[in-house]
């Protein structure tokens, strides 16, 4: 500190997108639901805030100290000394590693298995192409094909990467992500 708080080896510039700060502004069932809690009691429960709404930050590039504020400004048990940590080394892999040994990425299939949200959602997780594709599965591919490089060589994740090197449809993952990022930056996702 207090250069770790600043850190961003992902180079992830997003600005923080509109739904966080508006639970209405998406049609994603699981971050309506985390978020709608948060904004109900300032608090959502570890892996609400790390593998949804941190998970959707990471896989989306949103710039990690503005996720820290916002984070910081919205539960009632923020401290410095836990969100810094959690956002910009476990949660944003904004540190490169040296708090956590792999990005906290996941798809649709891991937001299916951990919860009940999926079901009746408008977006389909297995979907990873085309307007009803999961945002979380879609960016989830997408992540691993825009970091390749940064990835390929740790062994935790190295298998992922080799995965969506090899999707027979990564050009269409790849043009299916920019959609949804432009539909997250208006604040229609």
């Amino acid at each position: 500190m207090p250069k770790y708080a600043e850190m961003n080896s992902l180079d992830a510039r997003r600005d923080l997108p509109k739904l966080f700060t508006n639970p209405e502004a998406t049609s994603m069932s699981c971050m309506k639901s985390a978020l709608n809690s948060v904004y109900q009691r300032s608090y959502a429960h570890h892996i609400e805030r790390l593998m949804v709404l941190g998970n959707f930050a990471l896989i989306a590039g949103v710039n990690p100290q503005q996720l820290n504020n916002w984070m910081w400004n919205s539960f009632v048990d923020a401290a410095e000394w836990v969100m810094v940590p959690n956002v910009i080394g476990m949660s944003q892999y904004a540190d490169g590693g040296m708090l956590a040994t792999k990005p906290y990425a996941s798809g649709g299939a891991y937001i299916d298995r951990m919860s009940d949200h999926c079901k009746g959602c408008r977006y389909d997780r297995k979907q990873r192409v085309g307007p009803d594709a999961c945002p979380f599965t879609v960016l989830y591919w997408d992540f691993f094909l825009r970091h390749e490089k940064v990835f390929a060589k740790n062994p935790r994740v190295a298998r992922q990467v080799r995965a969506a090197q090899q999707l027979s449809d990564h050009e269409i993952v790849r043009e299916t992500a920019v959609s949804i990022l432009s539909r997250l930056d208006q604040g229609v996702l």
